[in-house]
């Protein structure tokens, strides 16, 4: 392990009771979406937490393998990407069914390859924004979608849902920003002392909300999906405020966009955030107990 990815592990322990005191009070207060029937077949239940950023080049697509065996799947990268990534690491992994499927937001690089995930699994439970494009692969998203049975909710901020200790979280959704990035629902998943934040697409604006809405304390977290793949639209206060010790950045190598840009890739090493980039080393991998984390990024 590189010495940047030991001091993000050494940072991520520290923070341990930040994130257990905060998730403590979070659960006194009682705010949950009601569970509905779970569908998990073949989830690893382990007492782990698996996590795989999956690499589906230039788009976003992360799996988490819940300890009690549920499967949450957020995002599934570009039309294409569902059939030859997503759906191969799941069933790699023994898994038919999805307990709940987080669309963070509707532009193809994440709603593409959902519509080839329903078309082969059961989805028990669907989390989009309420926006919709007049795009062929939002279209193709939508079709399926509706064929799959799953309940579609657009949950607010400070909506939840408790899964055994995993405890799931909106932070920030659809607030009519022209421009759909910024509606991002984005997310905190918590097991025990570990969480992990998943902004979507979040530029500057959304961050910014963000920033204003939670204490400092309800954003940190030991691992950060680097919002809109490392673009340099980002509020410098946010990796601030995070002070992820891992920073995962989803892109494709290559790509037309310059992902990731220099002055991201800046800011999350001036924190000593071990950088971990799909477009490099391909799947990311995060295992924890919900006090040590395990992976595959050296930083």
């Amino acid at each position: 392990m590189t010495d940047e990815a030991m001091r993000a592990r050494a940072r991520v322990f520290e923070d341990l009771s930040v994130a257990a005191s905060a998730l403590a009070l979070w659960l006194a207060a009682g705010c949950t979406i009601d569970a509905s029937p779970e569908v998990s077949d073949g989830g690893v239940s382990d007492g782990l937490l698996h996590a795989t950023f999956i690499d589906v080049g230039q788009g976003d697509s992360a799996l988490f393998e819940l300890p009690d065996g549920s499967i949450v799947l957020v995002d599934g990268g570009e039309e294409g990407q569902g059939l030859n990534a997503v759906l191969p690491i799941m069933e790699e992994k023994g898994i038919s069914a999805i307990d709940l499927m987080i669309l963070t937001h509707p532009h193809s690089d994440h709603c593409g390859g959902l519509d080839e995930v329903m078309a082969h699994v059961e989805v028990a439970e669907i989390w989009e924004n309420g926006e919709a494009l007049d795009t062929p692969a939002y279209a193709g998203y939508g079709a399926e979608r509706n064929a799959s049975g799953a309940e579609v909710l657009h949950p607010s901020v400070g909506d939840a849902r408790a899964f055994g200790e995993v405890v799931i979280e909106v932070l920030a959704t659809n607030t009519g920003y022209p421009q759909a990035n910024n509606d991002s629902i984005a997310s905190s998943l918590t097991y025990r002392d570990v969480r992990f934040l998943l902004p979507g697409d979040a530029e500057v604006e959304e961050q910014g909300d963000m920033l204003d809405a939670h204490d400092p304390a309800d954003l940190r977290a030991a691992v950060l999906k680097v919002p809109h793949h490392g673009s340099s639209d980002f509020d410098p206060a946010f990796p601030e405020t995070v002070m992820p010790g891992f920073a995962v950045i989803s892109c494709g190598l290559g790509n037309d966009y310059g992902h990731p840009h220099q002055e991201s890739l800046d800011a999350y090493a001036a924190i000593d955030a071990a950088i971990c980039r799909t477009d490099q080393m391909g799947d990311v991998l995060f295992t924890t107990d919900g006090a040590e984390i395990e992976t595959n990024c050296g930083g």
